[in-house]
């Protein structure tokens, strides 16, 4: 996230006329001269105008379309955005995360839970920032996957329930899941191809915001 950076300019002038007093050669017998010396004239002060404040940087940079889900809950319908990851420092190897929200009636997204992979490649085959349902915003328990998965499962409840799933528009080996909402702990993620054979797994432990 992008911080506000204000800089304030701020000139200031101040002229002083300084005047110098002469005087003819004087006598010996002469006394001193008594007239007052000229007065010192102070220009007024000038003040330059601020210059309006630095504006902010969006918090998110948005990436491919938008994966709406046709949830409607509160806030509006479920949808999910990928977003820009700039942190080379850090994570050298993450370049997108995935950020869960809902879409109100006016078009207005508003996003409530972020996830990203933490360890390795964001495209390394498997699964990638599972993260379990949040209260906020209503946000069911989701991540992405990498790789041909056609079949997303996890046990929740104490049973095996198939995910919703999209393809990323930037990349279509890149999937979105979620379930459906539940504030029960899912467990066991697992993804399968076409043909029923499971998948990588990569990082399929469920994280939370």
């Amino acid at each position: 996230m992008s911080r506000v950076h204000r800089r304030t300019l701020v000139a200031v002038a101040i002229t002083i006329a300084a005047a110098a007093a002469t005087t003819g050669v004087a006598m010996a017998t002469a006394a001193p001269s008594t007239a007052p010396a000229p007065a010192v004239a102070v220009q007024p002060v000038a003040k330059a105008e601020a210059p309006a404040p630095d504006s902010a940087a969006p918090e998110h940079v948005f990436l491919g379309q938008p994966v709406a889900t046709g949830s409607n809950g509160p806030g509006g319908e479920l949808v999910f955005r990928f977003v820009k990851i700039d942190e080379p420092e850090y994570l050298p190897d993450v370049h997108f995360g995935l950020l869960a929200g809902r879409t109100d009636a006016k078009g207005v997204f508003t996003g409530h839970y972020a996830t990203n992979e933490t360890e390795g490649s964001d495209t390394a085959p498997g699964f990638h920032g599972a993260s379990i349902a949040s209260d906020n915003g209503r946000i069911p328990a989701f991540g992405y996957y990498a790789g041909p998965a056609t079949k997303i499962t996890a046990t929740i409840g104490g049973k095996t329930v198939q995910a919703h799933q999209a393809a990323w528009s930037e990349d279509p080996a890149v999937k979105v899941w979620w379930f459906d909402y539940s504030t029960k702990e899912p467990s066991n993620l697992a993804a399968f191809d076409a043909a029923g054979a499971p998948l990588p797994l990569g990082n399929n432990s469920f994280g939370r915001g």
